[in-house]
């Protein structure tokens, strides 16, 4: 996620394949490129020990699933599985290999070159149309989604000749976070989401439309014109979309801006609609005690200078640190959006130091989440990697916690008794602060970054 490159993962049979299984629906839910290369036992369904039919698990939230059984099929099969899971839409590839071709010995790898695609363009009178359709709007709207991950440079330079407002996506994080007004969506402002149902022509980049935007397809952009660019046909996910242009959203992107700068074409947004979609959340707190969107934007005020690779959980915190934290870069923010699974922080902050060494890194978790592979600590401490862990300590589930306050009138079965956050820390050998007062939370700030090593603070969040 970080890098851009392809990842890669080596298992053995059984539960070592099968304990990647929520990584890899968690990869293939985000689009992130992944070979998986497990072992596999000889012969299936004749109850061998570690036996699971890889191919058959993998098929529903994979790409494709290959099976190696001689070591002379790995050159050709070990290139396809690279060259599909770098295809654009990306996602993971399984590759399971048996003992026996394991065991087997090869001269040389030779790998397979294919060639590369051509980049397919949209018509150019669909360019045209779209062009015309956001120039002769009142209230136009770009919509930027996960798929404009590899395009950044292309969606400001769009935002900035055509002065047309933009939103993101839950996945559209820190694609254009210097610009967007915010997110929208489930997650996102309720003023901000009332807001855009007033645009009357969006631009939807890279966006599969799913239930977290779109709050309820019904309730959607009723009234609006949609134009809708994405690599995979049919995306609009049964959104009403009124031009539909398939392609990479890069090349598109290029097309749109070349044709807007050849033919001088000039935009007049109405700019009361652009401070209509303005909101400032309020985080002024006067009570001694820690609120979580305090404590949120502290860190931010602190870490932003640092230009840091921001990891998160799934929760509360995850939420608030995306509608808080502004973000130089989508490979700069690591959270798991399709498939919301907790435990992602830790791992993933690890791999982001690996990835790119020297790069200030920090993980906003709950303890809920912290606790899903609190294991890690091992893999740090041993590295000593220099992350710094922020465990926004509330007791509880917190987001399972409101919603059955609010929908079911009483939390069930949400409150956490939790373990000493910092002795378990300094049990790994790792510098470690509890925390339960604002003064306490500034001094903290202004000293772990001196350190150059991995450090965990557990902040106990009011009630």
């Amino acid at each position: 996620r970080v890098s851009g490159n392809c990842g890669v993962v080596l298992v053995t049979s059984g539960p070592g394949f099968s304990n990647t299984v929520t990584g890899i629906m968690d990869a293939y839910a985000d689009k992130i490129p992944l070979i998986i290369i497990a072992g596999q036992v000889e012969n299936l369904n004749n109850n061998e020990f570690q036996e699971v039919d890889t191919i058959e698990v993998a098929k529903k939230f994979t790409k494709v699933s290959f099976h190696i059984k001689s070591a002379d099929e790995t050159d050709k099969i070990i290139s396809e599985a690279f060259y599909l899971a770098n295809k654009l839409p990306k996602g993971p590839v399984v590759v399971s290999v048996t003992k026996s071709a394991l065991e087997e010995s090869i001269s040389e790898f030779k790998p397979v070159r294919k060639k590369h695609e051509i980049k397919v363009e949209a018509p150019h009178s669909c360019v045209l149309q779209s062009i015309e359709m956001l120039q002769n709007a009142d209230r136009p709207l770009i919509i930027v989604g996960g798929g404009c991950v590899d395009s950044e440079c292309a969606v400001l330079e769009l935002a900035r000749i055509t002065h047309i407002p933009v939103v993101n996506t839950f996945k559209g994080k820190g694609v254009a976070d210097s610009i967007s007004h915010g997110l929208i969506g489930l997650s996102g402002d309720e003023k901000l989401n009332n807001t855009i149902t007033n645009a009357d022509v969006v631009l939807a980049l890279g966006t599969m439309f799913s239930n977290r935007t779109t709050n309820g397809v019904k309730r959607f952009l009723p009234n609006s014109k949609i134009i809708n660019i994405n690599i995979e046909k049919n995306s609009s996910n049964n959104v009403r979309v009124t031009k539909e242009l398939t392609g990479e959203v890069e090349v598109i992107l290029q097309q749109i801006i070349g044709t807007i700068k050849a033919k001088n074409i000039r935009f007049n947004i109405k700019y009361n609609w652009i401070d209509s979609l303005a909101c400032e959340r309020d985080i002024s707190d006067n009570n001694s005690s820690l609120a979580m969107a305090y404590v949120l934007s502290e860190i931010y005020n602190k870490v932003t200078k640092y230009n840091p690779i921001v990891s998160t959980d799934v929760g509360e915190h995850q939420v608030e640190s995306i509608n808080l934290f502004k973000i130089s870069s989508s490979r700069r923010f690591l959270t798991s959006c399709g498939f919301g699974t907790m435990g992602f922080g830790l791992p993933s902050a690890i791999g982001a130091y690996f990835a790119s060494p020297g790069t200030s890194i920090i993980t906003i978790t709950g303890d809920g989440s912290f606790q899903m592979n609190v294991q890690e600590l091992a893999t740090i401490s041993e590295y000593n990697i220099p992350i710094k862990i922020f465990i926004l300590n509330n007791s509880s589930l917190g987001m399972i916690e409101s919603t059955q306050i609010k929908n079911y009138g009483k939390a069930y079965q949400s409150k956490l008794l939790n373990p000493d956050f910092r002795k378990l820390a300094n049990a790994y050998g790792i510098l470690s602060y509890s925390i339960s007062t604002k003064e306490g939370l500034k001094s903290t700030l202004n000293e772990i970054f001196t350190y150059n090593k991995p450090v965990v603070i557990d902040i106990n969040l009011s009630s």
